[in-house]
């Protein structure tokens, strides 16, 4: 999501930071396994304060002023961290490179959603897990509205909300899909394999 400056993002973020997101991150951080972690969209590092020190964490970010953020904030907690520009869709990393990947939401924002997954695919080991947090399309009504203002909020925030990430995850190559809704069923943490 484009919002300007990273410190203007992470204002405008904190109440619901606060009131849910915080606690989704804490949730979605507890269920990564392994050692090796690819963070992608790290954004301005909200995710850092999870990251733990047993797991050695590289965090993906395209932005330079947000990358500077995540790094000076692993930095006040001493956190060990490889920073590296980039961007999902063309991920800077041999193959089978992770055990898990990590996003939290990013795929509303990636220009091309199912090669950004088939990246991830590539980039994690046989059986590797992918974890994310993402806003989604929802069914019934409210997926209508969300349709009908998803192309206003794209022009102006860079935010598509009504993609359908969790079902595009098997065309990308992943395997055992599993859906967990947090908020109605548009907030979700997703879970899916690479076929081992």
């Amino acid at each position: 999501m484009d919002l300007g400056s990273p410190l203007l993002y992470d204002v405008l973020l904190l109440p619901l930071e606060h009131l849910c997101i915080r606690r989704w991150r804490r949730v979605l951080w507890s269920r990564v396994e392994g050692s090796r972690v690819l963070e992608v969209g790290a954004g301005t590092g909200l995710n850092v304060d999870f990251y733990g020190n047993k797991r050695q964490v590289t965090a993906l970010e395209k932005e330079d002023a947000a990358l500077q953020r995540a790094r000076r904030r692993a930095e006040s907690r001493r956190m060990q961290v490889e920073f590296v520009k980039g961007n999902v869709e063309q991920l800077p990393f041999p193959n089978e490179s992770f055990d898990t990947a990590v996003a939290t939401f990013l795929f509303c924002s990636v220009r091309d959603p199912l090669q950004g997954m088939e990246e991830l695919c590539r980039v994690l080991k046989a059986g590797g897990e992918l974890l994310l947090l993402e806003h989604v399309r929802s069914g019934g009504m409210l997926g209508g509205i969300m349709d009908a203002l998803s192309w206003p909020l794209y022009r102006f925030f860079g935010d598509h909300i009504a993609r359908e990430t969790d079902k595009a995850l098997p065309r990308a190559g992943f395997v055992n899909v599993a859906v967990e809704p947090l908020l109605l069923d548009v907030v979700k943490l997703i879970r899916a394999e690479k076929a081992g």
